[in-house]
């Protein structure tokens, strides 16, 4: 019967992400996480918490699979096992969660130290290994009362309120607490009637820069094809001829795959088109030193290069099978063992406005988005055409309108085959373009917006009321085990 919890755990937790969006069915997972778990060993219970993680893990991001399968060419078995592996890995740091004891025999305080367990697990999962921010309980719930909580504490505050509240909710259950009962209930039916009601006081409308983000639905089977380079540079130069008054336009990650170089014939259209009064974004590849980057490169009066700094596991590098396995010898994805461009990036501006570049991958680090100034835009280009008509897409968006809330900072995000959009700094999509389809988006964005409290200080409070946590619980344990040896 716990098996059959853990799983139905699992699949609700899933469905609580993007395309589902049924975000209240997060509470509902993790209160028959922490049912499944109750009055079991620490043995067993950290085996419990595995076969949860894991097949949340399995299900949320079975569009690894995808790419290995299509673009790897590894077959199914090989495919299926080094997404397993991988789903296990990321895991791994769920293990803590396991690590508590009973719920119905102590307090309610101990469910902070609980709520604690949870978030650290979910932060080791964001930096061990390269970091895989993906399917972390915070970037489930935009469009919520949470909203309000993004732009202070950041993503993962958001975590540690939605654990603790199902903390609360299922220890009144068991305990058949009226008042806590009534509490919790009382959250859940603010967190449903509570209308989330935006608005953009800290925005000056009079600053403002006007966009095209065209997505040209091109998946890499073309734009690594070398025979349609010249019909695909073609269609990326009739947009630009054709918003020449946009003072950005914006192509997607990786329009082809030949390396940018300043003397090349298909590139001499971006540098001439270009001047101080408008700029062009476009991703390409890079070389240096024999090292090839995915970049991101700012066309106007000069030229700016930024290199992308987090890679996708298995898309544009191998994770730990160059020296163990060596299987990406075997990998047929093209480039896929690229370099990470350098932690220290040069400020990136157009007129008095600071863009802060994404690509991609990066969209999931928070801690790479370096804001400064109250006037900025964020960029973010994207390639989930490799992870196909799966929920990578939906997911991947998602987790941008989360960098808006978080930053108070409007997104302007482009992909090759989608999901596109135009992302305001409340999180909400004013334009997008679908998958598998063709189109662009124009229209105007504000610039001069406030910084947030949490683009300020960060993660640093959360992490400091975690620590605190298990401080206490630390200090609480050690006590009684001296207490008991008198």
């Amino acid at each position: 019967m716990k098996l059959l919890y853990l799983s139905i755990s699992s699949i609700l937790y899933v469905l609580s992400f993007s395309p589902f969006d049924y975000k209240i069915f997060i509470f509902f997972s993790l209160a028959f996480l922490f049912h499944s778990l109750e009055n079991l060993s620490i043995k067993n219970k950290i085996k419990a918490v595995i076969y949860f993680s894991l097949l949340c893990h399995l299900l949320g991001t079975s569009w690894i699979n995808y790419s290995l399968i299509n673009y790897g060419s590894l077959g199914y078995l090989l495919s299926y096992t080094i997404t397993f592996l991988f789903a296990l890995i990321i895991s791994l740091p769920y293990v803590l969660i396991g690590l508590y004891k009973s719920i119905s025999s102590n307090n309610y305080f101990y469910l902070f130290y609980i709520a604690s367990l949870f978030v650290l697990a979910e932060y080791l999962k964001s930096i061990l290994y390269g970091g895989f921010s993906w399917l972390l309980i915070g970037h489930s719930q935009n469009g919520t009362i949470f909203d309000f909580v993004y732009p202070l504490l950041g993503s993962f505050a958001v975590s540690y309120l939605v654990v603790l509240t199902s903390l609360f909710f299922y220890k009144a259950f068991i305990d058949r607490n009226k008042i806590f009962l009534f509490f919790s209930s009382a959250l859940l039916a603010v967190y449903f009637l509570n209308p989330i009601l935006h608005n953009n006081e800290n925005t000056r409308d009079l600053d403002t820069v006007s966009y095209t983000l065209y997505q040209p639905n091109i998946y890499p089977q073309q734009s690594y094809d070398s025979a349609q380079y010249s019909m695909i540079m073609k269609k990326y130069n009739a947009i630009i001829n054709m918003n020449k008054t946009s003072d950005l336009v914006i192509f997607p990650e990786t329009i082809i795959s030949i390396p940018f170089t300043g003397e090349d014939e298909f590139f001499k259209s971006f540098q001439t088109i270009t001047d101080d009064t408008n700029m062009l974004i476009a991703g390409l590849f890079s070389k240096s030193d024999d090292k090839f980057f995915n970049s991101m490169i700012f066309f106007s009066d000069k030229i700016n290069i930024y290199n992308k700094r987090k890679l996708v596991p298995f898309g544009e590098y191998t994770p730990w099978y160059d020296s163990l396995l060596k299987l990406a010898e075997n990998l047929n994805i093209p480039l896929s063992n690229l370099s990470s461009g350098s932690e220290r990036i040069e400020k990136i501006s157009f007129g008095n406005i600071n863009i802060i570049p994404m690509i991609c991958f990066e969209s999931t680090f928070p801690n790479l988005i370096e804001s400064s100034s109250d006037h900025e835009i964020i960029v973010n280009i994207s390639n989930d055409a490799w992870f196909g008509e799966s929920l990578a897409p939906h997911q991947h968006l998602q987790i941008t309108q989360i960098r808006a809330l978080e930053f108070n900072r409007y997104i302007l995000r482009v992909t090759n085959t989608g999901i596109s959009a135009v992302i305001k700094n409340d999180g909400q999509i004013v334009d997008l373009i679908e998958n598998n389809v063709e189109g662009t988006l124009k229209g105007q964005i504000p610039t001069k917006i406030k910084r947030s409290f949490y683009s300020e200080y960060g993660d640093i409070l959360i992490l400091m009321l975690i620590f605190f946590s298990l401080l206490i619980n630390g200090l609480n344990r050690a006590t009684k085990h001296y207490e008991q040896r008198l």
